[in-house]
């Protein structure tokens, strides 16, 4: 597609781009409908140059689906959708490290994540995204046939990473909620789920969402999902963003996963999140 109205630059052959050359609280029809495909087409858009209040970026979110509820930080007051991610100078555990597709463990889970950075570090801090369709399109037939027989149990739990509880108690700059409840939030989902929007299949299976495949045990599953958790992260499959104040970036959470960086100790960084557009995987 030809875009007309705002200007896309490719982060990485995978996926993502950087957009510049329009303001999100004015889009008409037109200008909407290429920021759209431009999500569908790079599935990781990150579009410079914002300057957002909550109200406009519950608006902007809006557009892409209806808000999901994240159940372990309180969300801003009059705004419980969307929440700040902080990590303080002092800090150096982060929100959001390691490689995962946001909430996997609800029955409905996002179809998109929409992050507005507030602020960033003088250096650092960048995340990185993994296209899962193009590490599905790389697996053999064999494999594809076999995955696509098999569905994830996905949990809130965060096992392989110390629990979520010990994992987000050392988050001070955060209002971090309902950790203890963590492991009652479980979900099972295909392995391999298809965009309705674009058709395509893509991989969903996260090291750390991903606890075992139904109807087998998690040693006998923990092997390939550690294979298939390296296979996407391929460099080849992968591209990074680069945060600044008044960055908004939204990646579709289908056929993406990503890793927040934590490489910035002794700065702050602060943004805003909301996911959107619930979903059952299919």
């Amino acid at each position: 597609m030809s875009y007309d109205r705002i200007e896309v630059r490719p982060l990485a052959g995978s996926l993502g781009a950087e957009i510049r050359g329009v303001d999100v609280r004015r889009m008409d029809n037109q200008t909407w409908s290429e920021v759209h495909q431009a999500f569908l087409e790079f599935r990781v858009i990150a579009i410079r140059d914002q300057q957002l209040q909550p109200d406009d970026i519950m608006s902007v979110s809006r557009r892409f689906g209806e808000p999901n509820f994240y159940p372990f930080v309180t969300g801003m007051e009059g705004y419980p959708y969307i929440f700040e991610i902080v990590k303080e100078p002092q800090e150096t555990r982060n929100f959001g490290g390691g490689w995962h597709s946001d909430t996997t463990y609800l029955a409905q889970p996002p179809l998109a994540t929409v992050l507005y950075a507030l602020e960033t570090p003088a250096k650092g801090g960048d995340t990185l995204y993994c296209n899962t369709a193009a590490a599905y399109d790389a697996l053999s037939d064999t494999m594809k046939d076999m995955l696509g027989r098999l569905k994830g149990v996905n949990s809130a739990g965060l096992k392989h990473s110390g629990g979520r509880a010990s994992h987000h108690k050392v988050i001070g700059g955060m209002k971090i909620q309902g950790t203890e409840q963590a492991d009652t939030y479980e979900a099972i989902h295909p392995i391999v789920r298809t965009c309705p929007d674009t058709g395509r299949k893509a991989l969903y299976v996260s090291r750390a969402h991903t606890i075992r495949f139904d109807g087998m045990t998690e040693d006998e599953s923990r092997p390939l999902i550690e294979w298939l958790q390296q296979h996407q992260i391929r460099p080849e499959f992968t591209c990074r963003v680069q945060w600044e104040p008044g960055t908004l970036t939204v990646w579709d959470n289908r056929c993406t996963q990503h890793s927040a960086i934590n490489d910035y100790n002794g700065q702050r960084r602060r943004m805003q999140r909301i996911t959107v557009g619930p979903q059952i995987p299919a």
